[in-house]
């Protein structure tokens, strides 16, 4: 996925310097997750868009919230709604200073576990069976 990204002409310092500015200075771009290690590992190119979640000030795992895919243009992939503006915000911002290469940015929010069990059938109801018999 390296040689792709490159070869679309994303600015790989903007990119994480603005992340930086819109998202926090914890969080990074540049995340790649290891089959082998079974853990996100340092990228040197933007990737997936994360924070570290931390316990007593010690690193444990990465929250991640987009990621970067370049299958159809460049685009950033939002996970988590309540990142939408810093999102739409650097979005905008590497489209002003980058003249050659634009971002996308596609909000693929998922919902929560709870909220895709609302709709399912109850246990007493029976599926198939009209509802009241």
């Amino acid at each position: 996925m390296a040689e792709p990204q490159k070869a679309a002409g994303l600015n790989i310092a903007l990119v994480e310097s603005l992340v930086k500015k819109h998202f926090g200075p914890e969080f990074t771009s540049k995340l790649a997750w290891s089959i082998l290690k079974g853990r996100y590992v340092p990228s040197d190119q933007p990737r997936r868009l994360g924070a570290p979640q931390r316990l007593f000030g010690i690193r444990l795992w990465w929250k991640t919230i987009g990621e970067f895919s370049d299958n159809i243009g460049v685009r950033l992939e939002l996970w988590r709604p309540e990142y939408l503006r810093q999102a739409e915000a650097l979005v905008e911002d590497y489209t002003a200073q980058a003249r050659d290469t634009k971002i996308e940015l596609y909000p693929a929010f998922m919902p929560l576990p709870a909220e895709s069990r609302q709709g399912t059938a109850r246990p007493s109801q029976g599926v198939g069976r009209p509802p009241g018999r």
